[in-house]
C-alpha cells in the first residue's frame, strides 16, 4: 500500500530535536507514485524533514488539482468544477500559510496565483453562462503555465530553498494548526463575522483533513470526524448551536498542540 510506502526504518544516528535524526528518503519515488495515482491518503513518517515533506503534499494536491481541471473541461459539470475550486483553494491556503519552508517570495506569488484562480471558479460556479466562461477560463494558457511553473517549483531540489527547510515538518504543521484553531475559536467568541468564520473554517478543515492522523491526537481526531469530515453544507449552523462544546473542544486541541513548540 502507498501508506506503507510512505514509511521507513528510522536509521538514528544523531540527537535532533526530539532526538532522532530526520529521515531521508527518495523523493523523486513519491514524485512518481503521486503522479500515477492520488487515490490514497498522504501518512507521513514521523520524522521526516520539512522541505520534502511539504514539497510531497503540495506535489498531492497539485495532482488533485490538475485532474480536476482535466475532468472539469471534458464533463463541463458543477460537481467537477467544485472539486477544482476546492483544490485551488486549498493550494493557496496551504502556500500562503506555511511560506518559509520553500522561498518566501515565489510561495507568495503562486499563493496569490492560485487565490486568482480560486475567486475566477467561484464567479464561474455563480454565473449564468458558466459553460462558456468555464471553457474560456480553463483553457486559458495562463493556467498552463502556472502548472509548468509550480511542477517546476516543487521538484527543483535545491534552489527554491526556504528558511524553515531543516526543520521537523510536524512541529511546523502542528504550529500551523494551532495557530488556525486560536484564531478560530477567537473569532466565533468575540468578532463573529460570517464570511471571515467561512474562511478561517477551511482554512482549519484543510489542516485537519490532511493531518490529523499525523499528529495522533485525539481531540483533533475528533474535530475532524465531527465537524470537518464530510465537508458538510449545514456545518456553520452545526457549530453555532453548539459553539460551548465545539470551542472546549478547540481550547483542548489548542492545548495538545503547545507540545510541538518546542
Amino acid at each position: 500500500k502507498i501508506q506503507k510506502e510512505l514509511h521507513h526504518d528510522l536509521n538514528s544516528k544523531h540527537i535532533v530535536l526530539y532526538g532522532f535524526e530526520y529521515q531521508n528518503f527518495d523523493i523523486e519515488k513519491y514524485f512518481k507514485i503521486i503522479e500515477k495515482n492520488q487515490n490514497f491518503s498522504l501518512d507521513f513518517p514521523n520524522y521526516i524533514n520539512a522541505y520534502d515533506g511539504f514539497r510531497i503534499f503540495l506535489f498531492y494536491l497539485f495532482k488533485k488539482l490538475k485532474f480536476y481541471w482535466t475532468l472539469s473541461l471534458e464533463r463541463k459539470d458543477k460537481q467537477s468544477l467544485c472539486e477544482f475550486l476546492f483544490y485551488s483553494r486549498s493550494l493557496y491556503i496551504v502556500l500562503s500559510s506555511m511560506n518559509t519552508i520553500l522561498d518566501k517570495n515565489l510561495s507568495n506569488i503562486l499563493a496569490l496565483k492560485f487565490k486568482d484562480i480560486t475567486k475566477k471558479t467561484q464567479d464561474i460556479l455563480a454565473s449564468e453562462n458558466s459553460n462558456q466562461d468555464l471553457l474560456l477560463f480553463l483553457s486559458d494558457e495562463k493556467i498552463q503555465d502556472l502548472f509548468n511553473d509550480f511542477d517546476f517549483f516543487i521538484k527543483e531540489n535545491s534552489f527554491y530553498e526556504g528558511d524553515c527547510k531543516d526543520r521537523f515538518f510536524k512541529q511546523l504543521v502542528a504550529l500551523e494548526l494551532r495557530k488556525k484553531i486560536i484564531l478560530f475559536r477567537k473569532n466565533i467568541l468575540k468578532n463573529f463575522d460570517l464570511e471571515l468564520f467561512e474562511n478561517s473554517f477551511f482554512e482549519l478543515a484543510i489542516f485537519l483533513e490532511y493531518f490529523y492522523r499525523f499528529l495522533e491526537i485525539k481531540n483533533l481526531n475528533k474535530l475532524y470526524e465531527k465537524y470537518c469530515k464530510d465537508r458538510d453544507k449545514n456545518i456553520f449552523s452545526k457549530i453555532i448551536n453548539n459553539k460551548n462544546k465545539f470551542c472546549k473542544l478547540l481550547k483542548k486541541s489548542s492545548k495538545n498542540l503547545k507540545i510541538y513548540k518546542g
